[in-house]
């Protein structure tokens, strides 16, 4: 060993010193496998980039077999996101394995999500159909939103908007929902925010108070029922992204709310 190698002045070349052959654990050569320097042959841990990929690192293009997840749907991995095609078992136009469907709007062209929660096939996407009757509102009357959010609608537009084979839930099925998911406004939460394990995928659309302003987008998402409470007050279905929980509230029925319309039975 040389006497600068003894003093701690190396020549390093990346992670290995020229002169001495001294290993450091830094400027390691992954390129070819981010898992194991090329240089010096030490396995490095956790260095591969699968976000994209599951099976194939980012960095590095080296390749895995079987890591991607299809449990929650057959044709979207839940950790990478990678779609495949034609995997659903599909059967009255719902996946018998993930539960899954689509819904194809004939009036405008539009495919929805959709998905079977208990006994119940509801859209997991917010309707963006524009009614015949009622008023209907982009939040702050930004597309982007339209296309993320879909359309906020007063509660009579709401009840006018179903397509043939699809309605407003009434006040009973979103009862239904939530005793399903475990009966308890957290839990609830969990299961029906977006990656959520339901499918629901909840987003915090926000809404529209009856003089015009519009509140709560990204902290709130807001669901119409079909149902009327007393003084003319109509009953939603909430989730609150700050408390983190959901359940039924009360709505002035001139509000703009978001539709998650359900499959008739």
């Amino acid at each position: 060993m040389s006497f600068k190698c003894k003093i701690g002045l190396h020549s390093w070349d990346g992670c290995k010193c020229a002169e001495c052959g001294k290993i450091r654990d830094a400027e390691h050569e992954t390129s070819k496998d981010c898992g194991i320097c090329s240089r010096c042959g030490r396995i490095l841990e956790d260095r591969h980039d699968w976000s994209a990929d599951c099976e194939k690192c980012s960095k590095c293009g080296k390749t895995v077999e079987n890591q991607h997840s299809w449990a929650k749907d057959c044709e979207k991995c839940s950790k990478c996101g990678k779609v495949r095609e034609n995997k659903h078992l599909m059967n009255e136009g719902i996946c018998q394995v993930c539960r899954h469907g689509t819904f194809y709007d004939e009036s405008d062209g539009t495919k929805y999500k959709t998905i079977k929660i208990g006994d119940q096939v509801m859209m997991a996407e917010n309707l963006a159909r524009r009614p015949t009757k009622g008023n209907y509102w982009v939040y702050e009357n930004k597309e982007s939103n339209k296309v993320q959010y879909g359309f906020l609608y007063d509660w009579e537009a709401a009840r006018a908007i179903a397509p043939k084979g699809w309605h407003l839930p009434a006040k009973a099925e979103w009862e239904s929902l939530y005793a399903f998911l475990g009966g308890e406004g957290k839990q609830v939460f969990e299961e029906l925010r977006s990656g959520g394990s339901s499918g629901f995928e909840s987003l915090f659309g926000g809404e529209r108070f009856a003089r015009g302003a519009f509140n709560s987008l990204g902290a709130s998402a807001h669901y119409w029922s079909d149902t009327q409470e007393e003084n003319k007050q109509v009953c939603q279905f909430k989730l609150g992204a700050y408390t983190e929980t959901a359940g039924l509230e009360k709505a002035d029925p001139d509000f703009g709310l978001s539709v998650r319309l359900f499959r008739n039975k």
